[in-house]
C-alpha cells in the first residue's frame, strides 16, 4: 500500500483536534471537587460511558445540549453539585477544543493532493464549528448518526465522484473513533503521544503499516512516496 494511491482521506476528528485534552480540561473542575482521586483515564472513561448512554436517546440534541446533560450526569456520578459557570462552559466547549499544532500546515499540504473528508464521532461534536478554525475547507463533513454514517459517507463520495476504494481512512487511537471496528480495507492510524517516538521508528515510514505520530508525519510520508 502506498499513501499516494488514494485520492481522498477520511480523517476522524481526533486526528485533527485534541479531543481528549479538551474533554479533560472541561471536566477538571469536577475532579478537583471529587473526594476520590480521579485520574485522567477515569475522567475519560466517565465521559465515554455517559456519552454512550446519551447517544441512544430517541431525540437528537445539539452538541451544546448534549455536553450540558453529560456534565450534569458525570457530576451526579461523582456526587458533586456542579457549578453553573463550569457547566455552561463545558456545554459549549467542543467547538473550542484545541487543534493539534501540526494539523493546519499538514492539512494545507494534504489538500493539494487529496479530497479531505472530516468524520465526527457519533455524538456531541460541532464538527462544522471546529472546521472553521482551520485554514482549509473540507470537501465534506460527516456527522454520523447511530447507524447511517456510512450511508452519509457513500453519498459524499458519490458527490465528489470518488469510489470507496479511493478513500484512505485515517483514524486516531481513541476507543470511540468512528473507524474503529468498521473498516473493511486498509486504514491509516495516527498514534499521537510523546511516550513513543513513532516518527523515528521503522513503522512510521512503512507504507504497508501506515502508522504515524501525526498528520505532519503523514504529509512527510507522502512527500517521500512522491520521490520514491
Amino acid at each position: 500500500m502506498k499513501v499516494t494511491q488514494y485520492k481522498a482521506l477520511g480523517l476522524s476528528i481526533a486526528t485533527v483536534v485534541d479531543r481528549e485534552r479538551g474533554i479533560l480540561e472541561g471536566l477538571r473542575p469536577l475532579a478537583v471537587q471529587s473526594e476520590a482521586l480521579t485520574s485522567d483515564a477515569q475522567l475519560l472513561s466517565a465521559y465515554r460511558h455517559v456519552a454512550q448512554e446519551l447517544a441512544v436517546a430517541p431525540v437528537q440534541v445539539s452538541a451544546t445540549a448534549f455536553h450540558g446533560q453529560l456534565y450534569q450526569r458525570v457530576a451526579q456520578q461523582l456526587q458533586i453539585i456542579p457549578g453553573w459557570d463550569e457547566s455552561v462552559a463545558f456545554s459549549s466547549s467542543s467547538a473550542q477544543w484545541p487543534i493539534f499544532e501540526d494539523a493546519p500546515g499538514a492539512l494545507q499540504y494534504l489538500s493539494k493532493f487529496y479530497r479531505l473528508i472530516l468524520i465526527a464521532p457519533p455524538q456531541g461534536v460541532d464538527a462544522t464549528a471546529l472546521s472553521k478554525r482551520l485554514p482549509i475547507e473540507f470537501d465534506a463533513i460527516i456527522e454520523p448518526g447511530a447507524d447511517d454514517w456510512h450511508a452519509s459517507l457513500a453519498n459524499a463520495l458519490h458527490r465528489l465522484g470518488l469510489e470507496r476504494s479511493e478513500l484512505l481512512p485515517v483514524r486516531s487511537t481513541e476507543s470511540d473513533d468512528p473507524w474503529t471496528d468498521r473498516v473493511d480495507f486498509p486504514v491509516c492510524t495516527l498514534r499521537r503521544g510523546h511516550d513513543r517516538p513513532w516518527n523515528h521508528s521503522p513503522q512510521a515510514m512503512d507504507g504497508k503499516r501506515c502508522e504515524y505520530a501525526s498528520l505532519a508525519d503523514l504529509a512527510h510520508a507522502h512527500q517521500k512516496a512522491l520521490h520514491a
